[in-house]
């Protein structure tokens, strides 16, 4: 295990913070409070997470948003996304080789009354289109509510450190992807009729209009 952790950024600014043991297939690492799995473990210099149940081709870090499921890790005994999941002191993960074997569960899961909310729009994502769009009925006074799955807005712009081009009322020409997510965001606050849940999954849409969601695990 080496140390690959970045410490300057020539555009993004690199915080201390607090240090903590975790492990990877019983060995112990550092991670720094904020970070995913995958971070941690790639500052560690830890590349494959894992084996596809098919080929045995490794797997690791793809996408690093969410989307595909190359970096699959088992997390306390529950498979998870490393790009997405927060590295926990103490968390014990091993590699993902082959499909997870759930735990048994002996018992019968505590069930929780389905809280109904009520809105005249829902937009699925919290991308440039969904906060782009959200801007547009907050103006109109469209009683509105954003489900994303990440922890902050944005979509793909988060990861963008580059400056766009083209033009400059269209998209923001010569501002960098990160900077757009924030100018978004902040327009998207000003509207008291736009509601944002974040860390919200949506599951399934019916065709009664409704939409069931997953918000921070319930």
């Amino acid at each position: 295990m080496g140390d690959y952790r970045i410490r300057e950024h020539p555009i993004l600014p690199v915080e201390e913070r607090p240090e903590f043991e975790f492990y990877w297939q019983g060995q112990a690492m550092r991670a720094r409070e904020g970070e995913t799995i995958a971070s941690a473990l790639f500052a560690g210099g830890v590349r494959i997470f894992g084996h596809h149940h098919k080929d045995g081709a490794p797997q690791g870090i793809f996408c690093a948003n969410g989307q595909c499921a190359q970096c699959l890790v088992m997390a306390d005994g529950l498979p998870v996304k490393a790009c997405m999941t927060p590295v926990q002191p103490g968390m014990r993960v091993e590699p993902m080789d082959g499909l997870p074997t759930l735990p048994d569960v002996h018992t019968v899961p505590e069930m929780r009354a389905i809280e109904t909310v009520e809105v005249e729009c829902l937009i699925i994502g919290g991308g440039p289109a969904g906060l782009s769009a959200a801007i547009e009925l907050g103006k109109a006074g469209v009683r509105t509510l954003i489900v994303d799955d990440k922890h902050r807005r944005g979509g793909k712009l988060v990861l963008q450190t580059h400056k766009f081009f083209g033009s400059i009322d269209a998209c923001y020409a010569g501002t960098r992807g990160i900077d757009i997510a924030t100018k978004l965001e902040q327009e998207v606050r000003q509207f008291e009729n736009v509601q944002v849940w974040l860390n919200t999954t949506a599951l399934a849409v019916f065709s009664d209009r409704k939409v069931g969601v997953l918000r921070e695990g319930r």
